[in-house]
């Protein structure tokens, strides 16, 4: 009978060890959040960076930048004012990328973070992006 429970102890305890927390859900202030691109560009990333009621970033080829209020309840409805870019002209991919983000973007209403990736929604579709740098994959 003893060695039966001594395998049950062994087994329980093998069981919590391997179990691995997730880590939390990276902020939405403050973390740097890169466009998930299927095509990386060339040179820097588009991205955006959210805290104390602004926004500012790099489209693909401009700055970004804008005032946004998010709600205060933890819905996680965010309203993006107007967003105001430089003028500098790039490639074509570059400028695609830059046109679907403020697109997308500027017409968000909501917002959703899993462990390092942000999504954000609204009545121009979903864009993702994800932490800079990410977490890591646990070994």
């Amino acid at each position: 009978m003893s060695r039966w429970m001594l395998a049950v102890v062994a087994a329980v305890v093998a069981g919590c060890a391997a179990t691995k927390k997730e880590p939390p859900p990276k902020p939405f202030t403050t973390t740097k959040w890169q466009m998930q691109l299927e095509l990386p560009l060339a040179g820097e990333q588009p991205y955006v960076r959210f805290g104390d009621g602004r926004m500012e970033g790099f489209g693909g080829c401009n700055r970004i930048e804008s005032r946004y209020i998010e709600d205060t309840v933890g819905a996680k409805a965010i309203v993006i004012g107007r967003i105001q870019t430089g003028t500098k002209v790039c490639d074509s991919a570059g400028q695609n990328a830059e046109r679907r983000l403020l697109e997308v973007i500027q017409a968000a209403s909501s917002y959703s973070i899993t462990l390092d990736t942000l999504s954000m929604t609204g009545s121009a579709g979903t864009i993702k992006f994800r932490s800079d740098p990410p977490y890591e994959k646990p070994k």
